[in-house]
Formats: structure tokens, sequence, C-alpha cells
């Protein structure tokens, strides 16, 4: 008589070779079918929070994107600033260059202010994670409990 695995999804008894199965498993199988949902759960919990910083660091990385633009178009605008001054100490020219000076500061703000909202809405600390850890640890607490044997009143 040949020894089969068992179907996928059952889990593999420590009975000796030749016992009678039982009933109900032995505490001894249901603690360790509870150590092993719980390293099954927690590779999963780690994966989840991987993937969320992952999302936060992909958010993050557009605004700084938004707050280097911004930085840039400052930089040109204080070049048109300067060339401004040059003008304007020359003659009426330096209204034309004064008003691309103010239109590019209004953009540098614009795409600062909305950098800056964009950076302080990104979550890089993985929340979901961090509360699927706290509801399975709490499981798990019950579960513990629950396989604990239950102290008899004593007898009269």
């Amino acid at each position: 008589m040949a020894i089969q695995d068992p179907p996928s999804g059952a889990r593999a008894t420590t009975r000796p070779a030749g016992a009678a199965p039982t009933e109900d498993p032995s505490t001894g199988e249901l603690l360790k079918g509870l150590a092993d949902d719980a390293t099954t759960l927690m590779r999963q919990e780690i994966l989840l929070a991987k993937q969320e910083l992952q999302e936060g660091l992909t958010a993050s990385a557009k605004a700084s994107a938004l707050l280097v633009a911004a930085g840039v178009l400052g930089l040109y605008a204080f070049g048109f600033l300067l060339y401004t001054i040059g003008e304007a100490i020359g003659g009426p020219r330096w209204l034309g260059f004064a008003i691309v000076t103010a239109v590019l500061l209004i953009v540098v703000a614009v795409l600062g202010l909305v950098g800056k909202k964009r950076l302080a809405a990104s979550k890089v600390a993985p929340e979901k994670a961090k509360a699927e850890l706290q509801t399975t640890a709490n499981e798990l607490k019950e579960e513990i409990t629950w396989g604990k044997p239950q102290q008899q009143p004593p007898e009269r």
C-alpha cells in the first residue's frame, strides 16, 4: 500500500504510521496549523507593506518633479528679472520684459504650491498593512486563547 500525498489545501498530520485517524486533530496539530497560518499571514502582510511603500514613493517622485520644474522656471524668471533690470536702465523696453518676468513668477508660484501640496499628501507609511497586521495579531491572540486547555472546576 503506497502512501499518498494529502490533497492540495489539506495539512499532513504527524500521527505515526498505522495509527487510527481520530475525529478531532490533536492540540499539537492545531498549534502547528496555527503557526503555519501565522507565517503565511506575516509574509502576505510584508508583501502588502512593500507595495504600499512603492506606491507612496511613486507619488513622492511625481510631486518632486513638479518642484524641480518650479525651480528651473524660477531660474529662468531670475534671468528675465536681471535682463529687465538691465533694459530698465536704458529705456522703455523694460515693460515687456517685466511682464514676462511677472508671468513666469506666477507660474513658478503655482507649480511650487501644487507640488508642495501633493508632496504633503503622499503617504509613504504602509497604513493598510499596519491595520491588517493589528487585526491579524488580535485574531491570533484569540485563537491561542481558544486553543489553550480550559481549567476544569474541582469535582466534589
